[in-house]
This record gives C-alpha cells, sequence and structure tokens, in this order.
C-alpha cells in the first residue's frame, strides 16, 4: 500500500493526541524521517495540541435532570401542539341549531379572529419548544 503525504496528515492529530495504536505511531515516525519537510509542518500540532472533548465527564445527576428537562419539555411540546390545533381550527367551527347551520366566522367574526390569534400565538410557542428539544 502507498501511504502518501495526505494520509499521514490525517493521522497527525491522532498521533499527537495518542489516541492511535502503536503499529500508526510508528508509521507515522518512519514518514516523518524521510519527509523533513512534513516534520517541519507536524510540529504545529505538537505545539498546539487539540481541545480535549471529552475532559467534562456527567455524573448520572447530571444525566438524571437532563432527562427530567428533555420529558418536560417534550410533554409541554405536546400539549401546547394539541392547543394550536384547536385554536387554529376553531374558527372554521360551525353548528347546527334548530335546523340551520351557524359558522364561527360569518356569526362572529370577532371572536374567529380572537381564537386564530391565540392559535397563532400557541404556534409560535409550540416552535420555540420545538427548536430547545432539538438543541438538547
Amino acid at each position: 500500500m502507498n501511504i502518501t503525504k495526505n494520509i499521514i496528515t490525517d493521522l497527525l492529530p491522532l498521533y499527537y493526541a495518542e489516541e492511535c495504536s502503536e503499529d500508526t505511531k510508528r508509521l507515522v515516525e518512519e514518514y516523518l524521517q524521510k519527509n523533513p519537510e512534513l516534520k517541519e509542518q507536524a510540529k504545529y500540532f505538537s505545539r498546539n495540541p487539540l481541545p480535549n472533548q471529552a475532559s467534562r465527564h456527567l455524573t448520572n445527576d447530571d444525566e438524571m435532570k437532563s432527562l427530567i428537562k428533555t420529558r418536560r419539555l417534550l410533554k409541554w411540546r405536546s400539549s401546547v401542539m394539541a392547543l394550536a390545533i384547536f385554536f387554529s381550527i376553531a374558527p372554521f367551527s360551525f353548528a347546527y341549531v334548530q335546523g340551520k347551520f351557524y359558522s364561527m366566522i360569518s356569526e362572529s367574526p370577532v371572536s374567529a379572529l380572537i381564537y386564530g390569534g391565540i392559535g397563532v400565538c400557541f404556534w409560535i410557542t409550540y416552535f420555540v419548544i420545538k427548536r430547545r428539544t432539538n438543541s438538547l
């Protein structure tokens, strides 16, 4: 197999973070001995190590708090969606009373507008909560 400069360049962060196997370490070291130009570029990684992303370990208490928060947001999201659907559909409702149909839009346009406005508010709330649950 032909080991190219690109392969070694891809392996350098793992090499300097000491997260590769012994065989990979030997391969990188051998290539750097043969290619002094790349060895100079590789010194950048030794002087500027990668940040340790896994340095903060979550405790069971942290995980439980996160789970409880997520469940609560999901319940709120479901409830708000149900209310948003109800208030969005309500202005288009109609009733049959004593042989005659009555629609909310034609008989009480102010009430229909209020219901629609409340529906819009619930939809906005729903999408805000949805965005928060997606970021968890």
